[in-house]
């Protein structure tokens, strides 16, 4: 079980998240651990189109999701080189979808040892209202889980 060989970091980019990849950074230094950098996007709702007559204007929102995970790749590719090194065993992914769900799901195909994952702190009325993605993650996930606030 320790060192963790396989270790999944979801990233929304945070300072927070970022602060995880830097944790798993100092295991893949020791142990050789491979790590998976995972960035999920809530899926934009596909409307009806509209008449043409109503509206000239259309939003193409495959390709809007297309600019979202090539950006998001080169943000990662980014992080992989800079924090993890560019020899780490680093696998990049972004899916489209509810972040918890696709972190767990995620965790369950690639079968990996341990989640790192940020915790913004929201409290009160913001926690009730957008709830936690890392709440839902160490309640429901089948491994240990690494929950980090911040580098300090």
């Amino acid at each position: 079980m320790f060192p963790f060989q396989k270790i999944l970091c979801p990233t929304d980019f945070s300072d927070a998240s970022l602060c995880g990849i830097k944790m798993a950074a100092e295991m893949v230094k020791k142990f050789d651990s491979e790590v998976i950098l995972l960035n999920v996007h809530k899926p934009i709702p596909h409307l009806p189109s509209p008449r043409m007559e109503a509206s000239d204007i259309t939003f193409d929102v495959t390709g809007y999701e297309k600019a979202i995970i090539a950006d998001a790749e080169n943000s990662m590719e980014e992080i992989k080189n800079t924090i993890l090194g560019e020899d780490a065993n680093v696998k990049l992914l972004v899916h489209i979808g509810h972040p918890a769900k696709e972190i767990l799901k995620v965790a369950e195909e690639e079968k990996v040892e341990a989640i790192f994952i940020a915790t913004h702190g929201r409290t009160g009325l913001s926690k009730i209202m957008f709830g936690s993605v890392a709440q839902r993650i160490i309640r429901k996930a089948n491994c240990p889980v690494l929950s980090i606030r911040s580098c300090t």
